[in-house]
């Protein structure tokens, strides 16, 4: 299929001047939207029920408050666009903390001893293999956590400070990896490669960017077209507000009734979900029609598979409705990441060269850390990690599997958010599952089993994920020139202080309230899912399972194939990226509204070319907006009127 001409926005590239970005205004005001999204993120989901503040990739604690600030506090507060960018940044990376990485960890922590019983076999198979410094042990600090303190008592900090030394240390470990890998990556992708990073432009629309343009809102602010497309988006959202108050009015509607197929196979869902849309129109055509192709063509082999009763296995932490696809994903995956590192490689050799060998011919004075720096920090972030996981009771050749596995699913999401715009998207495979079953649980010890139970804590549910954020920041400051330095510095601020702010929290609220209040992540089926999942595979134990190997081995030669045809063919149409979306979940959730920005988008460019393109790009833009502060507004008035009580608003399931 010939996919029309389409622009490639010239103008994100364009330097921001500022010679002040990080100062401590901007690093103070970037601490308190950090702290917003560290504890608002908590808060929103299990105190006051309301939209779930941090449940994606680019999540409403991100954009709704960096709104305020950019558009009503920027010229009271004299901030200039540098420093706008380091606030978005830094209250970016807070956002992915607080629940389903931080609520995850703490609750592996706390459920293994807890909500252990006679009949799902917790004691008997992880209890004795779980390290004393990794989790907290039977006694009152433990029934208080999940059942509240009792009047007069004081929270037990003393039984919690080793365990959270340990995990401080291994989280620590975590984000130096990610924020070196980026460091060393980046001239890579976004000078060399230019991937697209449509996520950046949210914050870029709301700093504009010509310097000597002193009016109260940015450029695009002031265009029809763009508050065309936020009204229209919004107005649903605000219509439904009003319903809080009066349940007579009718409510506008963003989930359609799903397609069904037919039996056996998951009906598809058709959401109304508009940023999805704005996102989709600024992305390449050839990404969103393979994401939208790719995921039809998992709908007929599931409906095949059904159809002839093939069956592989029980649903198994795959980030896909079907097992086979999810196999067959994390093959692409692999090949993604592959192929990636292969066309770095030269890149790669010169910032070894440059941290080993200090070869003067390689320039990294303008790189967020030198080369040295990044590539060691690598190295020893590495071998630190690993020996956490050693010491936690994962044999060495499982540490062996699972540290390449961890990095090809953080730089697989990372690299697709960059160039798909998809703000949603989970892991299609965790390491641990992968390891089980490609190497069977027979070979592995009860040890590691346990130890990979306690592992899903803080590399399982990968909704939110810090690399992502990481990589957009990095992005986002490739328009600031000089403080290459100093920006370093907030990000790793934003971690460490967002690290601190949302586990510090997260167990007050508990004492507070009860942790066994709150549901899924901490006490219900989330959190006991990795325990019940290593137990079932422990007392039953299985060999390799070829047919799963099989698919992805399918996985990685499909998309061997797309490369190749990609470099032999420039007019063909698939790309390897929408096989590596297009199945995983939650993707799945949007692709109705992923389809209507891919058709938005190719017939602005087939009947009106690239100059209606780029005059059409702020409705889209207002589309993606005006979704994000109807959201918000949504949030405060829960806040006020429906503390506990509050409505949703769904950004992507």
């Amino acid at each position: 299929m010939a996919l029309p001409q389409q622009d490639t926005h010239p103008e994100a590239t364009t330097d921001i001047e500022t010679q002040r970005a990080v100062t401590w205004k901007a690093v103070t005001i970037g601490l308190i939207l950090v702290l917003a999204a560290a504890l608002g993120g908590f808060y929103a989901r299990h105190i006051l029920h309301t939209t779930r503040l941090a449940q994606n990739h680019l999540s409403l604690a991100a954009v709704f408050p960096f709104f305020i600030v950019a558009v009503f506090l920027r010229r009271p507060l004299r901030i200039n666009r540098g420093e706008l960018l380091v606030v978005f940044s830094m209250g970016l990376i807070a956002s992915t903390l607080p629940t389903y990485f931080l609520s995850r960890l703490i609750s592996s922590l706390a459920v293994p001893h807890y909500l252990a019983d006679p009949t799902n076999g917790w004691a008997e198979y992880t209890h004795e293999h779980l390290p004393t410094w990794a989790v907290i042990q039977p006694g009152p600090a433990l029934t208080w956590f999940f059942e509240g303190l009792p009047r007069g008592e004081s929270i037990p900090w003393d039984v919690w400070i080793w365990p959270l030394l340990w995990w401080f240390s291994l989280l620590g470990a975590v984000c130096l990896i990610l924020f070196s890998t980026m460091v060393i990556l980046r001239k890579q992708w976004i000078e060399y490669e230019r991937l697209e990073f449509p996520l950046v432009e949210v914050p870029l629309v709301l700093v504009g960017r010509e310097p000597e343009d002193r009016s109260f809102f940015p450029p695009l602010l002031r265009s029809s077209l763009f508050w065309l497309g936020f009204g229209f988006s919004a107005a649903g959202i605000l219509w439904n507000v009003l319903g809080y108050f009066s349940h007579d009015l009718p409510k506008a509607p963003w989930r359609l009734s799903p397609i069904s197929i037919g039996y056996g196979v998951s009906p598809i869902r058709m959401a109304l979900y508009w940023p999805i849309v704005g996102f989709t129109y600024l992305i390449k055509l050839d990404v969103s029609f393979s994401i939208v192709f790719f995921f039809i063509l998992a709908v007929a082999q599931e409906a095949t598979y059904n159809r002839f009763g093939l069956k592989i296995s029980e649903p198994n932490f795959a980030g896909t409705s079907f097992i086979p696809v999810g196999w067959q994903m994390m093959g692409v995956w692999i090949v993604v990441v592959g192929y990636g590192l292969w066309v770095a490689r030269g890149h790669l050799g010169n910032v070894w060269r440059k941290a080993i060998h200090r070869d003067p011919t390689v320039d990294d004075s303008d790189e967020l850390l030198s080369y040295r720096t990044a590539v060691l920090s690598f190295l020893g972030g590495n071998l630190f990690l690993g020996g956490w996981l050693y010491a936690s009771g994962l044999e060495l050749w499982v540490v062996g599997i699972f540290m390449p596995g961890m990095m090809v699913i953080y730089l697989g999401i990372t690299r697709i958010i960059a160039e798909t715009g998809v703000i949603t998207i989970r892991a299609v495979m965790l390491p641990q599952v992968f390891t089980m079953f490609a190497f069977g649980t027979d070979v592995i010890s009860t040890r590691t089993m346990a130890a990979l139970g306690l592992s899903m804590g803080w590399h399982g549910d990968m909704k939110t994920t810090l690399m992502p954020a990481i990589a957009h920041s990095v992005k986002l400051f490739d328009t600031i020139k000089g403080q290459r330095r100093a920006l370093a510095g907030a990000i790793l601020a934003a971690c460490g202080v967002g690290i601190a702010a949302s586990i510090f929290y997260i167990i007050v609220m508990a004492y507070q309230t009860g942790a066994g209040n709150y549901g899924s992540q901490i006490s219900g089926g989330l959190a006991r899912g990795p325990w019940d999942f290593v137990v079932k595979y422990s007392r039953s134990p299985v060999p390799p399972d070829w047919r799963k190997l099989a698919f992805l081995g399918s996985g990685m030669g499909l998309t061997t194939m797309l490369y190749v045809l990609r470099a032999r063919f420039p007019w063909w149409p698939f790309h390897p990226l929408g096989l590596a979306a297009g199945a995983a979940y939650p993707v799945t959730n949007v692709i109705f509204p992923i389809f209507i920005g891919w058709m938005c988008k190719f017939a602005i460019l087939r009947f009106g070319g690239s100059r209606t393109y780029r005059g059409a790009r702020p409705v889209f833009l207002g589309l993606i907006m005006g979704y994000y502060v109807a959201a918000g507004i949504s949030f405060f008035v829960d806040w006020i009127w429906f503390p506990g009580d509050g409505h949703g608003i769904p950004f992507s399931d």
